[in-house]
């Protein structure tokens, strides 16, 4: 709406400029004088404040004076932007101060810039009552500026996974002009996100014009949506002998995940013991399906696995499904515990259509004496935390297969 009142403010100048172009000897008579342009140099991104006054060089006064702004991209964000009234000027020096200020665009090129100030007004004459105009052009440099940006790097996959820690690559470019010195780029979470990473405040000492450079944060998602980080922003600009800051959202996006808890009840196999079943309880403790899961048994010794692969076609959100693997204990055994690792692999609907997700618990297992039957075996899953109960402790992690690792928060 401004630009579009900006140029019918345009037209109307310029049709009383054509009206008084038969009145060419009162044409001009009104001139701009003591003009300052601050800051210097003017910064794109910033304002140009425009401070003045009239000369009138007719031998009498000028009635119903009008000024208004006019020029062309991007010198259009004018306050004020309509008619400014100044009514009776006197012949010779007037004192009043009068003030514009323009918004510059950041993505302004450095160069000259000319902001037309445009004057109407009559005089008396023996003639009788003429209307006549005055152009009064103010011209000023704009230096562009160095521009930090920061983003995240096209993740794969597209989206953060809810419940899970992942590393994301940011983004710190200059995308303005000249150098950047000192920058300093403070990361801190929003609601739904958690940094783990031992470092949030990334400083690059000297960021040329174009140059990218890249950062890793380790976020934990809680939930879905579109939560976003927040980066805190300073830098220097050695040319322009200033320093500039700002704080800029970085929006990201949370997607539903299968997370699972993991148990496993049974009698404790013995020294010796062959074809044993090993009996696990899945639960699926998250947000998104998962579908077509795969679970595989790896052990060490005295423990060999002999039947290590379990499928369950689907598990939805808190839903429970039973396995059961075989293993066989060694003669030459000792009793005690002994780590084991159950695999997981599975789809889910939020990711890509051949994209796998694979997760891992690992556990120590008691293995009893000769004969079996000692206590119970039991082993815990806990999500995010190392827990040591009754000799088993399970540590979770999760990566989508051939994307980027995703370690569970820890």
């Amino acid at each position: 709406m401004e630009t579009r009142n900006f140029f019918l403010m345009f037209a109307l100048v310029a049709m009383l400029g054509s009206a008084a172009g038969a009145t060419t000897l009162y044409d001009n008579a009104l001139s701009l004088a003591n003009v300052s342009v601050s800051p210097n140099p003017v910064v794109a991104g910033g304002n140009a404040t425009i401070s003045f006054q009239l000369y009138n060089s007719y031998d009498f006064w000028l009635y119903g004076t009008n000024l208004q702004p006019t020029g062309s991209y991007p010198l259009l964000n004018v306050s004020p932007l309509g008619d400014r009234i100044i009514g009776v000027v006197n012949p010779g020096f007037n004192s009043t101060h009068y003030t514009y200020t323009i918004a510059i665009p950041n993505t302004t090129p450095s160069g000259v810039y000319t902001l037309g100030l445009g004057a109407t007004y009559t005089v008396y004459a023996a003639t009788g009552t003429e209307v006549a105009a005055s152009s009064m052009p103010v011209s000023f440099y704009v230096q562009n500026r160095p521009m930090i940006k920061v983003s995240p790097a096209s993740p794969q996959p597209t989206a953060l996974y809810s419940g899970y820690n992942q590393t994301l690559s940011l983004l710190v470019q200059n995308t303005g002009y000249g150098d950047a010195r000192n920058v300093t780029v403070r990361v801190s979470g929003g609601q739904g996100l958690n940094l783990l990473s031992s470092v949030t405040t990334f400083f690059i000492s000297n960021l040329t014009q174009g140059a990218t450079v890249t950062e890793p944060l380790t976020v934990s998602a809680q939930g879905t949506g579109h939560p976003s980080l927040l980066a805190n922003i300073t830098y220097y600009s050695a040319r322009l002998n200033q320093r500039f800051s700002s704080i800029q959202a970085i929006n990201l996006s949370v997607a539903p995940s299968a997370q699972f808890s993991i148990n496993s009840t049974g009698s404790s196999p013995g020294v010796g013991a062959t074809d044993v079943p090993v009996h696990f309880r899945v639960t699926n403790i998250g947000t998104s399906p998962a579908n077509e899961l795969q679970l595989n048994l790896q052990t060490s010794y005295p423990i060999t696995p002999v039947a290590s692969t379990a499928y369950v076609g689907s598990l939805e959100p808190g839903a429970t499904a039973n396995v059961t693997f075989l293993v066989n204990i060694d003669t030459n055994g000792v009793p005690g515990s002994y780590p084991v690792t159950l695999y997981e692999q599975w789809k889910q609907p939020s990711g890509a259509i051949n994209q796998q997700f694979t997760g891992s618990d690992n556990y120590y297992v008691a293995v009893g004496a000769a004969g079996g039957g000692i206590g119970s075996f039991i082993a815990y899953a806990i999500l995010a935390i190392v827990v040591i109960v009754g000799g088993t402790f399970a540590y979770r992690r999760f990566i989508a297969k051939g994307k980027k690792k995703h370690d569970k928060k820890a």
